[in-house]
């Protein structure tokens, strides 16, 4: 068995990565934050309809997602073994894949965008103004899976900086845009809501084209121009699936839940909705970026395994765990120490800022476990072993987390509060199955 670099070489070889991979990842939700903290000043109302469309967008976000999970395994492993038109083939199959996928997919969801906002809980008004801001939202996803995918692979090798740079580029341009839009700045229209929406659009369409313009250079050692085959070959097809499918399985047991769970959550009222709205982006801020994290660890062991060394792969997927606790503490603290002020920085309604305040506390306490998780999980899938996360995403996320919702929001009469507090027991259960699988090791021994 080799030596693994001393503590501070490791350190800053896993922080080369995942810095840039969670700030990437931080972004992406940090456009809907803004959207939602510029909409905030039109009321509850308007707050709703941006926030319903949340979970839609997650939903249709799930095949790429899915596939996302095996290209970064399977380029990670390819780089690792030395085997780079390997690795560019799979890039080129990936996109292919994504584009035959999408744009059927995106045109039947932009005809039927009212009667998904319909059964994502939405009502009478909120239906209208939610489809008002969604249809743009649906056109920005086709450029946003590309991103996606692209992204996945460009993290398999390690390569997050430029990530980073190009989603920090478009959202500085969708933060423009929603000053210029949503209240009708200077030569442009008064847009409000549709204008949160153009923008984002507009954000997305901008974040694609510079990584396109990346995957375009032949210089560059992850590209589409080199002399790889665009059609698939046995071998990728075999473990884009034995991949693939078990994390489209999880990503679509999340959805699930996660759709179910927010219905209910819809059932309690428009303050309600609105408040678990503002409190689920501070969530999905610290998700994205500890999910940053997990592509980083992701990254990491498919190298280290194609390099055939095990004993590194977990070095770095528990260097990935402390980075994960600390960045939790830092994140708990802010929250509860300026609860206030952040979901004032979303709305003024005072209502929703009472309650808010409130719930943030137990989000707080959450990230801990949602940390944790979300590295071991990594780790796991640059593995391969993503069938074991999977079997643990069906049972805690698509019938346990449901099923205490309901009984804690509606036969508990706890409202929101037992909502959130679903949730905080939700990621200390997958939290504890991705932990003890990740220090068995059985994921080391994994063939792609």
């Amino acid at each position: 068995m080799y030596e693994i670099e001393d503590s501070k070489t490791a350190y800053k070889k896993y922080l080369e990565v995942a810095f840039p991979a969670a700030m990437q990842g931080l972004l992406l939700d940090l456009m809907l934050a803004i959207d939602l903290a510029m909409v905030g000043g039109l009321g509850a109302d308007a707050l709703a309809s941006v926030g319903i469309m949340s979970q839609p967008r997650m939903v249709l976000l799930v095949l790429v997602r899915s596939l996302s999970v095996a290209v970064t395994a399977m380029v990670a492993r390819r780089k690792g073994e030395g085997r780079i038109s390997e690795m560019n083939g799979i890039l080129k199959q990936a996109i292919a894949l994504t584009f035959s996928i999408y744009i059927p997919m995106l045109i039947a969801a932009f005809c039927f965008l009212p009667e998904i906002i319909s059964f994502a809980g939405g009502k009478g008004e909120l239906i209208i103004e939610g489809a008002v801001y969604g249809k743009y939202i649906v056109v920005g996803l086709f450029f946003a899976a590309f991103t996606q995918i692209v992204s996945a692979a460009l993290i398999g090798i390690g390569y997050t900086r430029v990530v980073f740079k190009a989603n920090a580029v478009g959202n500085v341009v969708n933060t423009i845009f929603n000053i210029l839009l949503i209240h009708g700045i200077w030569l442009f229209p008064r847009m409000e809501i549709a204008g949160a929406g153009l923008a984002t659009l507009i954000g997305n369409i901008i974040t694609a084209a510079i990584i396109f313009v990346v995957i375009l250079n032949k210089n560059h050692e992850l590209n589409i121009v080199d002399g790889s085959s665009w059609k698939f070959s046995k071998t990728n097809a075999r473990t884009f699936l034995k991949i693939g499918l078990p994390a489209l399985g999880e990503q679509s047991f999340e959805r699930f839940g996660m759709f179910t769970y927010t219905k209910m959550v819809a059932g309690l009222g428009v303050l309600q909705l609105a408040t678990h709205q503002v409190c689920m982006n501070l969530t999905d801020i610290f998700y994205s970026f500890s999910m940053g994290l997990g592509y980083a660890s992701a990254a990491h062991t498919g190298q280290w395994l194609g390099k055939g060394r095990e004993d590194a792969a977990k070095e770095y997927g528990k260097i990935g765990l402390k980075v994960g606790v600390l960045i939790a503490v830092v994140f708990c603290a802010i929250c509860i120490i300026g609860r206030h002020i952040l979901i004032d920085i979303y709305t003024d309604d005072t209502e929703v800022i009472k309650l808010g305040s409130n719930i943030i506390i137990i989000l707080a306490i959450a990230s801990f476990p949602q940390a944790i998780q979300l590295v071991c999980s990594g780790v796991l899938k640059g593995a391969g072993d993503s069938f074991y996360v999977m079997i643990y995403s069906l049972f805690v996320i698509a019938i346990f987390r449901p099923i205490l919702t309901y009984v804690l929001c509606f036969k508990f009469n706890m409202g929101l509060y037992g909502a959130w507090i679903a949730v905080m027991t939700d990621q200390s259960l997958r939290m504890l199955f991705a932990y003890t699988r990740f220090m068995s090791g059985k994921w080391m021994h994994i063939k792609i």
